[in-house]
């Protein structure tokens, strides 16, 4: 280190300090491979679901924690119940309800009082559960837990529907929803004839929905079907006494029979959507269904997920496709298992109309060839550190993502047994594991490939690798 300050003294006193940083950046780089750095292993350890957790009498399981970052209070209510259970629209119709608020609250009452509370409020359903999100000022702690615990207990089924909604689709074609209807496009042709894909029409909506909406809130909207998160700046001691209090009314009726939701079949060749929108971009959906996962296989698939193309980082589809060759800002995979039915596993990119072609190219390369070789040392190290030491430590990092997770975890497992050992499940994955995983959950020539842009622009643009037309993703394997 002497000789480089020397070094560096003599260039600067010529005035060449340009070349005097240089130096010291050629000279102090230390390159070596952090495997051969002896970094210790880390120590940090998840809070104690047990530390947290609350069980009420009707059966109720909440997770409280005290989070003092901000002067804040985070409820979530985690319902089991969502799109797929019921007949069509009855699920979205206690969804509107919930988000109209309590019936002890008519008309604008509801919005006023969570205006006056200064609340975030959102209500989002997916295919097997639902979330109700209350956030407010701490001080404001006590009356979320009551206005929660009414909603619960008996949401209004009639008027006019408040809150954000969650939104799958939309009529027209902009920046913002372009993915979205990409996306929407895929899951419609993917859950088609399926649970998770039926949809009451205008007119039932008005009239049974409402009748049906009140039977799955009496069967599934009981205290052993949900459990709560809450987290924030108060003491424990005393929310824990207040959730007691406000919930106490909640049934106590037994949970309903987890009955698991049908398979969807795989298909017996690629199939290929294609929706005309004037847009500067095109933008491309690729995947199939995700069967059910087992324990033995998730910590695999996490791996060879991460290493292919999650989380937008430094995966093998984001260096291809953007790196490398520069065609996108994105191209990510998103692995959404499902609890008692069926999940999706799907690939996601965009790009100018010239570069659409490619990218579907590109993205069928990757699968192939994660199912096709071994993964290198270097990609597993990686993925089982990021995996580990930040996805899996973030998830419980402050009280507020803790009590989350466990409550999600509660609702749909019963316990935390899967969770505790997946550390050490994710770091005996091996390079054959990893590709076993690809050849169980990634299959090429059965995607549903969905492409939404400006077809004409797409199909007329000039081969930049050799790339065929959209129409070669249609049938046979390619």
């Amino acid at each position: 280190m002497k000789a480089i300050c020397v070094q560096v003294a003599q260039v600067l006193a010529r005035g060449g300090l340009l070349l005097a940083l240089t130096i010291v950046g050629v000279n102090a780089q230390d390159t070596t491979h952090p495997r051969e750095m002896g970094l210790a292993e880390t120590s940090w350890n998840r809070p104690s679901p047990e530390s947290l957790q609350v069980t009420l009498d009707n059966g109720l399981v909440a997770y409280i924690a005290e989070d003092h970052r901000a002067p804040l209070t985070t409820l979530i209510a985690y319902l089991g119940v969502g799109t797929g259970h019921g007949e069509p629209g009855d699920s979205a119709a206690l969804a509107a309800a919930l988000r109209r608020g309590p019936q002890s609250m008519p008309g604008g009452e509801f919005q006023t009082t969570l205006s006056d509370m200064n609340a975030d409020f959102r209500v989002t359903q997916h295919h097997e559960t639902t979330e109700i999100m209350l956030d407010v000022p701490a001080s404001n702690t006590r009356k979320a837990l009551t206005l929660m615990a009414e909603l619960l207990k008996e949401p209004s089924f009639v008027g006019a529907e408040s809150g954000p909604q969650l939104r799958t689709s939309s009529g027209s074609i902009d920046y913002n929803y372009s993915l979205v209807n990409a996306v929407a496009l895929f899951e419609e042709r993917l859950y088609s004839g399926h649970p998770f894909g039926r949809s009451a029409t205008t007119a039932k909506q008005a009239t049974e929905t409402i009748t049906g909406a009140r039977q799955l809130h009496e069967r599934f909207m009981v205290a052993k079907n949900m459990s709560l998160a809450v987290a924030g700046d108060f003491e424990r001691a005393t929310v824990i006494i207040e959730t007691r209090q406000a919930f106490k009314t909640l049934s106590a009726a037994m949970r309903p029979e987890q009955v698991p939701f049908p398979a969807i079949a795989p298909a017996k060749q690629r199939q290929l959507i294609l929706s005309n929108a004037e847009r500067i971009q095109g933008w491309v959906v690729v995947g199939h269904e995700l069967p059910s996962v087992p324990v033995e296989d998730q910590a695999a698939l996490a791996v060879m997920d991460y290493i292919l193309g999650a989380y937008h980082l430094d995966s093998r589809l984001y260096r291809s496709s953007r790196e490398l060759r520069g065609l996108t800002n994105d191209n990510s995979s998103f692995l959404e298992p499902g609890i008692r039915g069926p999940g999706a596993y799907s690939f996601r990119t965009y790009g100018r109309p010239e570069a659409v072609r490619l990218l579907v190219d590109i993205t069928f390369r990757e699968l192939n060839s994660i199912r096709d070789t071994l993964v290198t040392e270097d990609e597993l190290f990686v993925a089982k550190g990021a995996l580990v030491d930040g996805i899996y430590a973030k998830r419980y990092a402050t009280a507020v993502d803790a009590t989350q997770a466990y409550a999600k975890e509660w609702l749909t497992h019963g316990h935390h047994k899967t969770s505790s050992t997946y550390p050490q499940r994710v770091k005996t994955v091996t390079a054959e594991a990893v590709k076993a995983a690809a050849n169980k959950y990634i299959h090429p020539d059965r995607m549903i490939v969905a492409v939404l842009g400006p077809l004409d622009k797409i199909e007329a643009a000039p081969e930049i690798e050799s790339e065929p037309q959209l129409k070669a993703w249609g049938s046979a394997p390619r």
